[in-house]
């Protein structure tokens, strides 16, 4: 692949010839000023922690660009990107869970005022319904519907068949309508 920078747009991708590093980096620097934002948003809801959540998010593009020449083009940096942001948001929940699990065998932990005041500026009814749904469900609902993709690309992003996919994406609206529908009812 190289790029067609002679615009002051954003990098473009033509031809499948192998970039330079700096092109490489100017291809994913361009895939960085297109996605960063969203993935962050979604690692967030996944990760339950901005500050991880741009970690994770981090990561997903040092591993695109470490892994840039097996990369054939656009649509599939972006694929490999999504994949990239679940796998690693999964690895950090497993990691939070066991560390979580170990400190409330040593002792109590309070919360500090930051902490306190991130949690409560996150706690909107919507993103306390997602984060009460179980894992699959929630990571369906992300891409589905948050990131608009379509249900081949959530599959191939989470690694499962369209059919499940749907069935994760039905069960997590239902769960999301339940919850949710109180408190609509109540705010009109």
């Amino acid at each position: 692949m190289t790029l067609l920078s002679d615009s002051p747009d954003p990098p473009r991708w033509a031809g499948p010839a192998s970039l330079s590093p700096a092109d490489r980096r100017a291809a994913v620097g361009a895939l960085f000023q297109q996605h960063q934002l969203q993935m962050v948003r979604v690692a967030a809801v996944l990760v339950r922690d901005t500050a991880t959540a741009e970690d994770v998010v981090q990561d997903a593009f040092l591993a695109v660009y470490a892994n840039w020449q097996q990369i054939r083009d656009k649509d599939e940096a972006v694929r490999y990107l999504r994949r990239s942001v679940v796998n690693t948001a999964r690895n950090r929940l497993r990691r939070r869970s066991v560390v979580e699990r170990l400190a409330a065998l040593r002792h109590s932990h309070e919360a500090s005022a930051e902490d306190t005041a991130l949690h409560e500026q996150l706690a909107t009814p919507l993103l306390v319904a997602i984060s009460g749904l179980p894992r699959r469900e929630r990571e369906t609902v992300l891409l589905r519907y948050y990131l608009d993709l379509s249900e081949k690309e959530t599959a191939e992003a989470l690694g499962l068949r369209a059919g499940s996919i749907k069935g994760y994406a039905s069960r997590g609206l239902a769960k999301l309508r339940a919850v949710l529908r109180p408190t609509v009812q109540e705010s009109s």
